[in-house]
C-alpha cells in the first residue's frame, strides 16, 4: 500500500469532514456525516490486513487530534486513543466482512460504512464513559452514543458520494491484498 497516496487522501477527507461539517450537520445538534469514515471502510475492504489496521489507526488519531472536548469549566482536552480504538474494531468488522461481499459494488461502502461507523461510535462512547468513572469531563454516554449512532448512519451519505473518485485512484493506492486479485483497481 502507498502509504504516500493514503496520507494525501486522509489529508483531504479531513479537509472535507472539517470543512462541511456546519454545512451538513443536523439542526444545532452538531451532528454531521464523516467523510474520513468511508476511506478507512474503502481502504479495509482492498489492503492487506496489517496495512489497513495500522491506516484505521491513523486516521483515528488524526481524528482525536482534531476534535478537542470541552469540559464543564470550559477548558479543552485533546485525549488521543478513543478514537483510534475505535477506528481499529470499525476496521476489524470490515475485515471480517470483505470475504462475504461484492468489492466492486457501491452498495458494500454505503452498507458497510454505517455498520463500521457504529462499531466507532460505540468504542467512543464506551472509552470516554469509562474515562468518567475515575476522571470527570462531563461526558454522558448515552446521549454521545444517540447521536453517533446518528452520525454513523448519515456518514452512508459520503460514502455515496465518494465511492466513485476512491475508485478511480483506487490504483494508486497500491493495494497488494491476495483477496483483491479478483478484483482490479484499473485507471480509466
Amino acid at each position: 500500500m502507498s502509504w504516500g497516496v493514503y496520507a494525501v487522501a486522509l489529508w483531504i477527507f479531513l479537509g472535507l469532514d472539517v470543512g462541511f461539517r456546519p454545512v451538513l450537520r443536523i439542526g444545532e445538534s452538531g451532528i454531521a456525516p464523516s467523510f474520513v469514515l468511508p476511506l478507512v471502510v474503502f481502504v479495509s475492504l482492498y489492503a492487506p490486513n496489517r496495512a489497513a489496521m495500522i491506516a484505521a489507526l491513523i486516521a483515528g488519531l488524526v481524528i482525536d487530534m482534531t476534535s478537542p472536548m470541552t469540559t464543564p469549566g470550559g477548558s479543552t482536552l485533546l485525549i488521543p486513543g478513543p478514537n483510534a480504538l475505535g477506528m481499529l474494531l470499525a476496521c476489524q468488522l470490515v475485515l471480517g466482512a470483505r470475504g462475504l461481499v461484492f468489492l466492486n459494488s457501491p452498495i458494500t461502502l454505503i452498507i458497510l460504512t454505517p455498520l463500521a461507523g457504529a462499531v466507532w461510535q460505540i468504542v467512543v462512547a464506551a472509552t470516554f464513559g469509562a474515562r468518567e468513572l475515575y476522571d470527570p469531563i462531563g461526558f454522558h454516554a448515552g446521549s454521545w452514543l444517540v447521536d453517533g449512532i446518528v452520525r454513523a448512519v448519515y456518514s452512508a451519505l459520503p460514502a455515496f458520494v465518494v465511492w466513485w473518485p476512491l475508485r478511480w485512484v483506487g490504483s494508486f493506492f497500491d493495494f497488494d491484498a491476495p483477496h483483491t486479485s479478483r478484483y482490479t483497481l484499473t485507471r480509466r
